[in-house]
C-alpha cells in the first residue's frame, strides 16, 4: 500500500472515531452521560426546570413574596395586590387602593413617611399631615395641624357629632342646638329635650325613660336601668326584693273625695307573701275620689339609703296594669308620722315594672318608686287610685316589697 493510500486510511479512521464520540455525548454536558439521563434546566440557574418558579430566567433565590408559585423575576405582580408592577406603587406590599397621602410615587403601604415631611410615621404626630416643625401647641401628642382642638389637650381626639371640632373645646358637644351645660344628653342629639320621667336625662339617652333614675345606675351593665330591670325580679325574703310582712306592718284601706261604692276589699292580702292573694281597690261610680291602700310599719323598722318600695298589681279586665291607660290616676304617697312627706306619679317619679310571670302570676306590674330615706324618712307607703275616672275599674295589689342596701 502506498504512502497515500495510507495517509488516506488514517485520516478516515480518525473522522470516524471523532463523530462516533461526538455522538455518545450529544447532551453537551461533558459528563459522559448520555441523553436519556439528561436533567434539564435551560437557564443554567443551578435549579431544574420541573423545580424552578422561573425556569426561563435565572433565579437561583427562588424568591416567590407573594406566595404565588411563580418567581419574582418572571411575575409582573409580585405582591399578587391585582396591580401590575410596572403599574404598582408599592410592587412588594400588596395595597389594591394605591393610597399615595403624600403624591411622591410611592404607595402609604410601604414608606415610613407617609406625609413625606421627613418625619418617619411613628414618630410622627400628624402622620398623614405634613408638618416637620411637629407643632403641639396643647402637649396632647397631636400636632396642632391635625388637631382637632390644637389649645386644649384631648389626645383621643373625641368629636360625638363628627363636625371636626372636638368635644373639649365646643360648648355643643352632640350639635343639636343646645348647650352643653342645659343638654339633658349633651353626647346625644335631642333638640326637643324630651324628659317623660323628669329625671333631668332625655328620654334618647335614658336607660331607663318611663322611670326617674337620674343616677342610671345599671348594675348588670345590660343597658337597662335597675329601676325598671326585671332580669330575675323576686319579692322574697333572701331576694333582691323582699316582702313586707304582717309582722312589722299593718295595712288598711280606705275611700277620699266622692266615691260611690268605692273600697279597698282584704287589704291584709298585701301582707301575707301569697303572690296568688291579693287585695282590691275598686271604684265603682266616683266623681272626684277614689280609694287608698297604705302600709304602715307597726314596730321599730328603719329604711335607710336608696330603697325601692311600691306593690305588686294587676288588672283583672287587662291582666297587666296598663299605666297608659290607668296611669294618670295612680298616685304612690309616703309618709311619716301620718303627714305626707311625698308623692309620685307616672312622669313624675313614679316606676312600672313588667313583672309578668315571674312572681307566678302571668299578668303582674311593680308599681313603686325610688327614694333617698336618708333625705326623706317615711313608716308609710300608700297606693292611691282614683279621680275622673269612668265606673266599675278595679286594681288587685298582691304584695307590698322593698328593695334596699
Amino acid at each position: 500500500m502506498s504512502t497515500y493510500m495510507k495517509t488516506l486510511f488514517a485520516f478516515l479512521l480518525a473522522t470516524t472515531l471523532a463523530f462516533g464520540l461526538a455522538g455518545c455525548e450529544a447532551d453537551g454536558d461533558g459528563n459522559g452521560n448520555n441523553p436519556g439521563s439528561r436533567i434539564s434546566d435551560q437557564d443554567n440557574d443551578g435549579i431544574p426546570d420541573d423545580e424552578d418558579n422561573c425556569p426561563t430566567i435565572p433565579n437561583s433565590d427562588q424568591s416567590d413574596i407573594d406566595g404565588d408559585g411563580i418567581g419574582d423575576v418572571c411575575d409582573d405582580d409580585t405582591d399578587n395586590d391585582t396591580i401590575p408592577d410596572d403599574d404598582d406603587n408599592c410592587p412588594l406590599v400588596p395595597n389594591t387602593d394605591q393610597i399615595d397621602t403624600n403624591g411622591d410615587g410611592i404607595g402609604d403601604a410601604c414608606t415610613d413617611d407617609e406625609d413625606g415631611d421627613g418625619i418617619p410615621d411613628d414618630t410622627d404626630n400628624c402622620p398623614v399631615t405634613p408638618n416637620p416643625g411637629q407643632e403641639d401647641g396643647d402637649g396632647d401628642g397631636v400636632g396642632d395641624v391635625c388637631d382637632n382642638c390644637p389649645l386644649v389637650a384631648n389626645p383621643g381626639q373625641e368629636d360625638a357629632d363628627a363636625n371636626t371640632i372636638g368635644d373639649v373645646c365646643e360648648d355643643d358637644d352632640d350639635g343639636d342646638g343646645i348647650p352643653n351645660d342645659d343638654d339633658n344628653c349633651p353626647v346625644t342629639p335631642n333638640p326637643d329635650q324630651a324628659d317623660v320621667d323628669a329625671d333631668g336625662v332625655g328620654d334618647v339617652c335614658d336607660n331607663c325613660p318611663n322611670n326617674a333614675n337620674a343616677d342610671q345606675a345599671d348594675a348588670d351593665e345590660d343597658g337597662t336601668g335597675d329601676v325598671c330591670d326585671v332580669d330575675g325580679f323576686t319579692c322574697t325574703a333572701g331576694g333582691p326584693f323582699e316582702p313586707l310582712t304582717a309582722a312589722n306592718f299593718g295595712a288598711t284601706g280606705e275611700t277620699f273625695g266622692i266615691c260611690v261604692g268605692c273600697g279597698v276589699v282584704s287589704p291584709q292580702l298585701v301582707l301575707d307573701e301569697m303572690n296568688g292573694t291579693f287585695a282590691e281597690m275598686n271604684l265603682a261610680l266616683n266623681v272626684a275620689g277614689g280609694t287608698r291602700l297604705t302600709v304602715t310599719e307597726n314596730a321599730n323598722t328603719n329604711f335607710t339609703g336608696m330603697v325601692n318600695i311600691g306593690f305588686v298589681t294587676s288588672n283583672p279586665n287587662t291582666g297587666l296594669l296598663d299605666l297608659g291607660v290607668l296611669g294618670d290616676f295612680l298616685t304612690l304617697r309616703l309618709y311619716d308620722d301620718g303627714v305626707e312627706v311625698d308623692s309620685f306619679t307616672v312622669g313624675g317619679g313614679l316606676l312600672a315594672l313588667d313583672v309578668a310571670g315571674l312572681l307566678g302570676g302571668p299578668e303582674q306590674t311593680f308599681v313603686g318608686v325610688e327614694v333617698d330615706a336618708d333625705a326623706t324618712a317615711f313608716d308609710a307607703v300608700a297606693l292611691e287610685f282614683g279621680g275622673l275616672i269612668s265606673a266599675d275599674s278595679e286594681v288587685r295589689v298582691h304584695d307590698t316589697c322593698v328593695q334596699q342596701p
